[in-house]
């Protein structure tokens, strides 16, 4: 009797949590009307808004009230911005609450184990930051690998005369993204009113990468001071393929050290599925029901930690 009411409790919350994030995706409050509403005091009638929409803008309010000013709010935000997901922290939080509510509900019902539950809502809960920090990393070296092309585009267009501002234009309808749409994000905070070096630095910030601080550097100090703004970009695009030169020459001598961790990361892996098709009833018992569960969670969680250590180690900055 307690574990069917577990299980009906689990399910109506899960239910309900997975509703909830279908609704912050799909159908979130954001709309043109929305926006019209904070700024030109367009009123849509009361009837046209349910009192479901009322509930869940109700809770993503208090959610962001609750958040906001803290610095790990803050944090979360600028990489919801480094990945391009257009959702807002409220909105990020119920999505990783419905993933692990539901994942947590299927895995309590499937194997009839709290341990179970715990265990996949735990992957619930991480699912969505790995997914935003994949995400986030993927775009973050995207940009970094455009920076020549952006470099190019700039020089090319302050040699012909053009200004700065001009020359960004050109490189935010140039080139594809995520340099397009960073580079279209500050004109756009220009135009809303932000000065020139204080679009650049938030561009530095959602990118985070040194080479990206060089240029940023330089094109600040010119502005300042004056000078040839066009030679010193050319300079840094010659250090950046020096610098890219030598990245690709390290990366040839440490081949075998990378190859190394792969080997030692996949061997505990292969080693047990051989031990299954030998003898399925001996390693099945890691499987049961009961705490000897965490035993092979605990192992794939040290061979990913031994991974991603093999990988710092091989890893040299230039």
């Amino acid at each position: 009797m307690p574990n069917a009411l577990a299980v009906g409790l689990i399910s109506t919350l899960a239910v309900l949590a997975f509703f909830i994030g279908i609704y912050v995706v799909v159908e979130r409050p954001g709309s043109i009307a929305d926006r019209l509403e904070t700024y030109a005091a367009v009123r849509r009638p009361q009837s046209e808004r349910t009192e479901g929409r009322k509930g869940i803008s109700r809770l993503l309010g208090r959610i962001d009230q609750l958040l906001r000013g803290r610095s790990g709010a803050n944090k979360l935000a600028l990489r919801l911005a480094q990945a391009n997901m257009r959702i807002t922290v409220p909105e990020f939080i119920v999505i990783t609450a419905s993933v692990s509510a539901v994942l947590g509900m299927l895995g309590f019902v499937v194997q009839r184990h709290i341990v179970s539950g715990v265990a996949m809502a735990a992957i619930g809960l991480a699912v969505p930051w790995v997914f935003m920090e994949v995400r986030r990393q993927k775009r973050i070296k995207a940009f970094h690998d455009q920076l020549i092309d952006v470099l190019t585009l700039i020089v090319g267009s302050l040699r012909g005369g053009h200004a700065l501002l001009t020359a960004l234009d050109l490189v935010s309808k140039e080139l594809g993204p995520p340099a397009s749409e960073e580079f279209d994000r500050v004109l756009r905070e220009i135009g809303f009113g932000l000065t020139q070096a204080e679009a650049l630095n938030n561009l530095v910030i959602r990118m985070e990468t040194d080479d990206l601080q060089l240029i940023v550097t330089a094109v600040n100090i010119s502005h300042e001071v004056g000078g040839n703004l066009s030679t010193v970009l050319e300079k840094i695009t010659e250090t950046l393929r020096e610098r890219i030169r030598l990245q690709g020459e390290i990366r040839v001598l440490t081949t075998q050290q990378r190859l190394t961790s792969y080997v030692l990361a996949a061997l505990p892996l292969v080693l047990t599925v051989v031990l299954g098709v030998m003898n399925p009833g001996w390693i099945m018992q890691l499987l049961q029901p009961g705490w000897t569960r965490l035993i092979p969670v605990a192992a794939l969680a040290s061979d990913a930690v031994g991974f991603v250590l093999a990988q710092l180690l091989t890893r040299i900055e230039v």
